[in-house]
């Protein structure tokens, strides 16, 4: 599990390898790995302002293929900075 801040403290991210289950196709028995992320606000006690405030279960997730693609595009963007 990876966590991080944003540079005002004011959003963290989690992202986490889980495994997806699929109930709407009845396929539990066999999970898929897959890329969690998480998006939160941080207490940290200072006001946050209202268009930085993160709705409540702010997640998402990703297939391990698709996370592989987004890396390898985050590289190839970041390094041409």
């Amino acid at each position: 599990m990876l966590k991080t801040y944003d540079k005002n403290n004011w959003l963290s991210i989690i992202i986490d390898k889980t495994q997806w289950r699929d109930k709407d196709s009845g396929q539990t028995d066999q999970p898929e790995d897959c890329i969690l992320f998480e998006l939160n606000n941080v207490d940290n006690g200072e006001p946050i302002p209202e268009y930085r405030k993160i709705p409540e279960d702010t997640s998402f997730v990703m297939s391990i293929e698709d996370a592989k693609y987004l890396k390898a595009f985050l590289e190839v963007a970041l390094n041409n900075l």
